[in-house]
């Protein structure tokens, strides 16, 4: 089977962090000094105690100023408000941080920063903190040239997984989309070339032409046979 990208494979190692006693105007320092969004809070045990961002830190200017109705304020309001009052990053930070373990796949990692509607997970390994992984990270694998692409399918798919059957298989790479070509024995073979080439990382797409010589699929329920595909007398 292909071996998927794991989140450790592109995360960010070198993780600048703050703690819960960093006053607003450092943090603020900070985010501005190295170009980021958002940091990752340490308590005093050294574990992650949650995010602060932006978004946290710019609720200051959104209650600044504003009259002091708290009676009228609905209570996500009013807990709004106390953060934005904060002076340190413990008081002002989203916690607990949505973290996910350096061993999960890219498609995980999409999945749960969807889920969550973040740009940003914290990496870990168990209780310690080891990266960042954001959703530019996770495009990184639709980067990789066309002939590093075509060498781990043939690599992952066709040579480790499919060994002998994929014999009469050809590959072509093209701006990430992926061609399979050629003749194989059994349909099924055709099929499973085409759902491992797919989960491939980095393969924007598939092409999947490949031809059989026998329909091993025609007595299973629910699959109608595609006589095109078929090899021709």
């Amino acid at each position: 089977m292909t071996q998927p990208m794991k989140v450790s494979d592109v995360m960010t190692r070198d993780v600048i962090t703050v703690t819960e006693d960093t006053p607003y105007k450092d943090v603020v320092g900070v985010l501005a000094a190295h170009h980021i969004t958002a940091v990752p809070v340490l308590n005093a045990y050294g574990g992650v105690g949650g995010v602060v961002s932006e978004t946290d830190l710019v609720r200051k200017e959104e209650f600044q100023g504003a009259r002091k109705r708290s009676w009228a304020l609905r209570r996500r309001q009013r807990r709004a408000r106390s953060r934005a009052a904060g002076v340190r990053v413990a008081e002002l930070m989203s916690h607990p941080a949505v973290t996910i373990d350096q061993t999960a796949t890219i498609p995980e990692a999409a999945k749960l920063m969807a889920a969550r509607g973040i740009t940003r997970l914290v990496v870990t390994d168990g209780e310690v903190l080891t990266g960042i992984v954001t959703r530019s990270d996770l495009l990184k694998t639709f980067l990789e040239p066309d002939d590093h692409l075509l060498q781990r399918v043939r690599r992952d798919v066709v040579v480790t997984t499919l060994g002998d059957a994929a014999s009469g298989i050809e590959l072509a790479v093209r701006d990430g989309v992926v061609t399979l070509s050629g003749q194989v024995d059994r349909r099924s073979t055709a099929e499973l070339a085409g759902k491992l080439t797919a989960e491939v990382d980095g393969v924007v797409g598939l092409d999947n032409q490949l031809r059989w010589a026998y329909d091993d699929t025609e007595s299973t329920p629910g699959i109608t046979p595609s006589p095109e595909h078929r090899s021709r007398p």
